[in-house]
């Protein structure tokens, strides 16, 4: 009789041997994976919304940097601990056919940003199959607004065979908007190095509507409270001659195998892809100009 589980794990560390990806990584994505294939065919499949780096990490075709959790908005739910723990404990007991081999344990939730208005939480799981161990977090906010809306997406999976979970998510233009607010709201204390990050390989890797980048802009940034000026972008751009955030850029770059990286070749394409949009956003302008990933540009 075929040892599924011991078969599953073959499976997953030829994967990690094709794609040159560490063994415990691709172990950790897989567990996740599974964690939103149960979401997806829960009760709260319209209550989570995928975002952060696992979102735009599958949304690559795993392409771009992998990351330890997975982040999620919650949506017409309370968020607290005590309901979370609930909803945790039921999305994981869900049927996917892998039950009886992928075992997803969860642990306590507990507060985090307490610092913030509206409260998130943090919920630990771990994976298991067989004598393999793998824990991830799974992090929760709200309070948040996505422009234009979140998007049904099928996520990608590692190994054929399996369902693609379909789950809501984030949009892109959010996702840029959040990660430009938190670093302007951080500035040179920013250890956030994961925020410039993305927005360069989202930049170079999807086209954008303006219009729409410039309203998640303004509307992130309203919502949260955030204060900026013509001066605010300029503070961020020199961030790039900032010898501690270059420090902790190169310590960065070791994590995400890009050692050729440098912070200032990463400022250039942030530059030129979210300066014009927040200029019309200081000068109340339209801006109604399309992204080009391809050229690196702004078009009419």
């Amino acid at each position: 009789m075929t040892d599924l589980g011991a078969s599953m794990l073959a499976k997953l560390k030829t994967k990690a041997r094709e794609s040159s990806v560490n063994y415990q990584q691709v172990l950790q994505l897989f567990f996740q994976e599974e964690f939103l294939r149960r979401l997806s065919k829960s009760p709260y499949a319209d209550n989570l919304i995928l975002k952060g780096g696992l979102f735009i990490y599958t949304l690559t075709n795993f392409q771009s940097r992998a990351t330890v959790d997975i982040d999620f908005m919650v949506q017409r739910l309370e968020n607290n601990p005590e309901r979370m723990d609930k909803v945790i404990a039921e999305i994981i007991e869900v049927s996917t056919g892998l039950n009886e081999i992928v075992i997803l344990e969860a642990g306590k939730c507990n507060p985090i940003a307490t610092h913030r208005e509206y409260h998130g939480v943090n919920c630990q799981i771990i994976g298991k199959i067989k004598k393999v161990r793998i824990p991830f977090g799974i992090d929760i906010g709200v309070g948040d607004i996505i422009i234009p809306k979140p998007e049904k997406r099928n996520i990608q999976t590692q190994l054929e065979g399996y369902d693609a979970p379909q789950v809501y998510t984030y949009s892109l233009e959010s996702t840029i908007a959040e990660k430009i607010d938190t670093i302007l709201q951080r500035l040179e204390l920013t250890g956030r190095m994961k925020d410039f990050y993305d927005i360069y390989y989202l930049a170079q890797t999807f086209d954008f509507n303006g219009k729409r980048l410039l309203k998640a802009l303004k509307e992130t940034f309203r919502n949260r409270g955030t204060v900026y000026d013509e001066k605010s972008f300029d503070q961020v751009l020199q961030l790039a001659d900032n010898n501690d955030v270059q420090v902790r850029w190169r310590y960065f770059q070791k994590t995400i195998n890009q050692t050729g990286l440098s912070l200032s070749e990463v400022m250039v394409l942030i530059d030129s892809f979210l300066n014009p949009v927040f200029a019309s956003l200081v000068s109340g302008d339209d801006f109604i100009k399309r992204w080009n990933a391809k050229g690196r540009t702004w078009e009419a």
